[in-house]
């Protein structure tokens, strides 16, 4: 547990030096996880808007799920401190539970093997994003540095 409480603790400080606000972060990953619980109402609610497009449900099933993953590893591993890969895992996990929840306790909603696939799409898509802010930190970072080195003159 010390361990756990440790890291929990440095999370602030690497979110500082990864660049990037925690309220921000928090606030993002909190969003994505009150849109996970979505995914075990019984249905959806009368009226909603597009409830009945084709397609929508796997749209919405991948972009929750890159949305999670993405937010999750923003607070989490800004820094790789914490396996991004846990994140994953965990992610794909759900997605294999909201299913069987669907299967087994919620009679009108069914499980579908197809939302499972868009789950997996939406964790590497929140992974790439994930990496792919990553790589334009770093880069910054280091144009700054380089900047910071540079004789005023040679910068126009």
């Amino acid at each position: 547990m010390d361990a756990v409480a440790e890291f929990l603790r440095r999370i602030p400080a690497e979110i500082d030096r990864a660049g990037g606000s925690l309220p921000w972060r928090a606030g993002l990953l909190a969003l994505a996880l009150l849109l996970n619980v979505g995914f075990y109402l019984p249905s959806l609610p009368e009226g909603t808007p597009g409830a009945g497009t084709p397609g929508l449900d796997k749209a919405v099933h991948l972009l929750v799920f890159a949305l999670t993953v993405f937010a999750a590893g923003r607070v989490l591993a800004p820094r790789r401190r914490f396996p991004i890969g846990w994140v994953a895992l965990v992610a794909l996990v759900h997605a294999v539970l909201i299913e069987l929840v669907q299967l087994v306790a919620m009679p009108s909603r069914s499980a579908d093997g197809a939302d499972v696939l868009f789950d997996a799409v939406g964790i590497a898509l929140g992974l790439a994003l994930w990496a792919g802010e990553r790589v334009l930190r770093r880069a910054e970072a280091q144009r700054e540095a380089i900047n910071a080195e540079l004789p005023e003159e040679q910068l126009r």
